[in-house]
């Protein structure tokens, strides 16, 4: 260009230099217009209505103007960091989160309709605030005196289902047990899948640890509760029939057994249970022992009496207007007498315990088989509904 411009009258130069300037001009002139803009978009974000704004569509940025979306994504920032700042000063005591449990009474679930249970149970349909808590798989010797302690403290009464073979190595624990009023159940002897085995081995399990129970304590079981909760109608009537035993299941399962933490056994516990519940826990686990005494605490908070699965049986029974009798039952080895008493129950079962010899417990599964009349009606005389 500059050979041109040497070259040319000074007039043409003199053009040039003109229209340089005013292209400079036009772009200056542009230049300041869109900072102009800018700035009163700005104003416009960080006002009060534009700030509600931003917080209430939560930085959506379909809602924004494209040449304003920095501005409100950075508005929206402030407003959180502010909300939470906010939170931090706030040093005003809160209360304790309430448990979802602690409100309920007992009686606020499902209306009571009277019926029978059958020889299948997981909840009985009873007249009043009664729960079981059952546990299973024991007796450990390093947990279950420590829930019979418990359980003893408090005045409550629980059904221990047991597996023949711990049971074989702890039938002092299984005497003491129903000496303070509670009840052992049967959980077969190594703990079978009852579903998945022959006849042979299931009458093998159940006849060897209904032996043990009543080598034990002079009772022979009237509930069993088969491993897994595997179980079928043809094993149900088979139970009754040839042992008078009760298959018991249950309607609040707190999993204890995969170990969810003590607050959440707990919970699920006392949050779960309903007038007849049947409670299923473990006494083998160091987290359920953590978790008795509250759970116990918990369910007499809501109102709720434990007692054991066969006087929940009974008072379902009388409720529906069947008879308590029980049926002829051969026992583990098909020569025991009937097992009068076992189907009794009481709402009383918070009395004393520590019965004098030859006296029926209350809330025992069976009455002794040396004294089956007497007994009987030690148990029936103390029935109060």
């Amino acid at each position: 260009m500059a050979p041109e411009l040497l070259k040319s009258p000074p007039l043409d130069a003199m053009k040039m230099i003109c229209r340089f300037i005013f292209a400079l001009s036009v772009f200056v002139l542009s230049a300041c217009s869109q900072s102009q803009q800018q700035q009163q978009a700005s104003a416009v974000v960080h006002s009060p209505d534009v700030l509600s704004q931003s917080v209430v569509t939560q930085g959506d940025e379909s809602l924004t103007p494209r040449a304003q979306r920095p501005q409100a994504r950075s508005a929206a920032a402030s407003s959180r960091l502010v909300r939470r700042s906010s939170r931090v000063e706030d040093s005003t005591p809160r209360a304790a989160s309430t448990r979802s449990w602690e409100t309920v009474p007992a009686a606020s679930g499902r209306p009571f309709v009277p019926h029978a249970p059958g020889h299948r149970v997981a909840q009985v349909s009873v007249p009043g605030n009664y729960v079981a808590v059952t546990f299973d798989d024991g007796p450990s010797s390093a947990y279950t005196p420590q829930v019979l302690d418990i359980l003893r403290r408090h005045g409550a009464r629980a059904t221990f289902f047991v597996t023949g073979r711990n049971a074989s190595h702890n039938r002092s624990l299984l005497a003491r047990a129903v000496a303070e009023g509670h009840e052992i159940g049967n959980h077969t002897y190594s703990h079978i899948k009852m579903t998945a085995s022959g006849s042979s081995t299931i009458a093998r399990e159940i006849e060897r640890t209904s032996e043990i129970i009543r080598e034990a304590t002079g009772y022979y079981p009237t509930a069993m509760r088969p491993p897994y909760g595997a179980v079928n109608s043809n094993l149900v009537e088979q139970m009754f029939q040839n042992y008078g035993m009760h298959t018991v299941l249950w309607d609040v399962d707190t999993r204890d057994w995969q170990h969810p933490g003590v607050a959440t056994v707990v919970e699920r516990a006392v949050g779960k249970a309903q007038p007849g519940s049947i409670i299923l826990l473990h006494d083998i686990h160091a987290s359920t022992l953590a978790a008795v005494e509250d759970i116990i605490v918990g369910l007499k908070a809501r109102g709720f009496k434990l007692v054991t699965v066969s006087q929940l049986i009974a008072m379902g029974n009388r409720a529906a207007g069947v008879s308590t009798a029980p049926a002829a039952a051969p026992g583990a080895a098909g020569t025991s007498p009937a097992l009068p008493g076992a189907e009794t129950g009481l709402p009383g079962a918070e009395s004393a315990v520590n019965p004098s010899p030859g006296e029926a417990v209350i809330g025992s599964p069976a009455v002794p088989v040396s004294e089956p009349n007497s007994a009987a009606a030690t148990v029936e005389n103390l029935l109060l509904l």
